[in-house]
Order: C-alpha cells, then structure tokens, then sequence
C-alpha cells in the first residue's frame, strides 16, 4: 500500500495515469479541489466515509477538505485527475450554482456521476483540451484552460443538474454563502458564530440551522476543516514547527491544535508530517 499525496506548485494542474497492475493507495490529502475522470477501470473509492464502485466513464468530485481512499478492483486503471486552488478556482467558476457540486455537502450529495453516452464524448474531450493545454503552453493557454474548464461545468450542470447541492438562490441561500465565502477568506483569523450572525443581522441559532442545511457542515465543522486544511499544507511544503503551523493556520492554542488535528486526521501533526515526508 502507497500513501500518496499529491501536491503542485500551479494553481492548476492536469495528470494522465495508467495502472496495469496491483496497486491500493491509502488515504491521501491535497488542499485542491480535484476532479478525476475513469477512462477505464473499475474503482472502490471512499470519501468522507461514504463509498462508491467507480466504472469506465466517470467523474468523481472530491473538495480540499475531504480525505479519500481507493481500491482498485479491475485493471487496467486509466484516469485523468484535474487539481484546482480553491481560490484560482473561484476567480473562473464565480457562480455559486456551479461551484455547490465542490463547496456544499448535503446529506444527499453524490461525489460520482457517471456520464451518459450522449455526453462522456464531449466532456472526455474537453478534459483531454485542459490537459494538452497546460502540457504544451502555447501562447494564451492560460485564457483557453479557463475558458474549457467554465464550458465542462456548464455541459455539466445542463445535463447532470441533479448532482448540484445548489440551483437557485434564495435570499436565505444568498445569505448562507456570504458567509460562507466570508469563513473562506478570513479563517485565519478570529471568526465566532455570534459576530457573523450580528454583521449578517440574522439570529444566530437560524443561522447556524440554515448554514448545516445549505452546505452540509456546522459553523464550527467548517471553519475547523479550513483550518486543518490549511494546516496540512504547512506540514508538507514547510519545515515550520508544529506551534508556527498552529498559529499559521487560524488555531490559537498548540494542545487544542494537535487535540483537533488527531481527532480528524487519527495522528498526531508531527505524525502527519512524518508519515507523508
């Protein structure tokens, strides 16, 4: 068994991988949104304990917060993964409809959708034009990549609309993603429940219902996730020590750090580090 954890320096980036032979990967994490498409295979994926037989022709959407694991169980394994910033991912995708089907986590919401044979066509192909586009980088490939990545999601959500946790707006809906993008852009900082509820002049035990409902997290679920997030990547890409990644990562107390970290993760930060470097 490998632990694999995939990290890049791009804000985007787009892999080509075939297994022809035994291979089971462990729980792995990347503070990206990534989306992998089955060209062939047939694949057990767990994602945030929920589990899924993954078949040729699928796509699977996994956020930056939630650990996954997977077992292939027929070979050979050929998949596309496209790993995205959260934050470069909002400034193409900045319509909150379809970017629900990586930020919201309704009870219902499935990770898998497995394309029809009317669309896996066009949507292969639109994969294979993000990944050829940042292999080659020919001149505006940036502004093509964007442009391709926009048009998937939309042929997405014309015909898959149903996986979408989001698709409409509600002023109450409206609301739940200020704040929401507001957790996002400021977790590192001192943020509570009451002084959101008091800047977004609602009660806060409605809030904190309605926040559970739309995006499938508590309050503090989601703000902790960012922050442990965030926190992973300090312990992979830097040699900071464990009380600088506590601080760095919007945690103010190193012992209720490590107790939080442990509690989510089932090691320790040091551990995490050591096991991953």
């Amino acid at each position: 068994m490998d632990n694999m954890l995939i990290t890049s320096s791009l804000p985007i980036d787009v892999r080509y991988q075939e297994n022809n032979e035994e291979i089971e990967f462990s729980a792995h994490f990347h503070n990206s949104y990534e989306i992998i498409y089955v060209v062939k295979g047939n694949v057990e994926y767990v994602i945030n304990n929920k589990k899924y037989i993954v078949s040729d022709k699928s796509l699977i959407f996994i956020n930056h917060m939630e650990k996954h694991y997977l077992r292939v169980l027929r070979y050979p394994y050929m998949r596309y993964f496209i790993l995205i910033k959260p934050e470069y991912f909002q400034t193409i995708i900045n319509e909150p409809i379809l970017s629900s089907i990586f930020k919201n986590r309704i009870e219902t919401f499935n990770h898998v959708i497995q394309l029809n044979d009317n669309q896996f066509e066009c949507i292969e192909k639109t994969i294979k034009n993000i990944y050829d586009e940042l292999s080659k980088k020919q001149d505006f490939w940036e502004n093509a990549i964007k442009s391709h990545l926009h048009y998937l999601f939309i042929v997405l959500y014309r015909n898959y609309k149903h996986y979408f946790p989001i698709n409409h707006i509600s002023d109450s809906i409206s609301v739940i993603l200020e704040i929401q993008k507001y957790i996002e852009e400021h977790y590192l900082e001192p943020v509570n429940l009451q002084d959101i509820s008091g800047m977004f002049f609602r009660d806060m035990f409605y809030l904190s219902h309605l926040f559970k409902k739309v995006t499938g997290f508590t309050f503090k679920q989601y703000l902790i996730l960012q922050r442990i997030s965030k926190a992973k990547e300090l312990l992979f890409h830097t040699d900071d020590d464990v009380t600088t990644v506590c601080m760095n990562s919007g945690f103010n107390n190193v012992n209720h750090f490590i107790r939080i970290f442990k509690k989510i993760e089932g090691i320790t930060p040091y551990q995490y580090r050591k096991k991953f470097r």
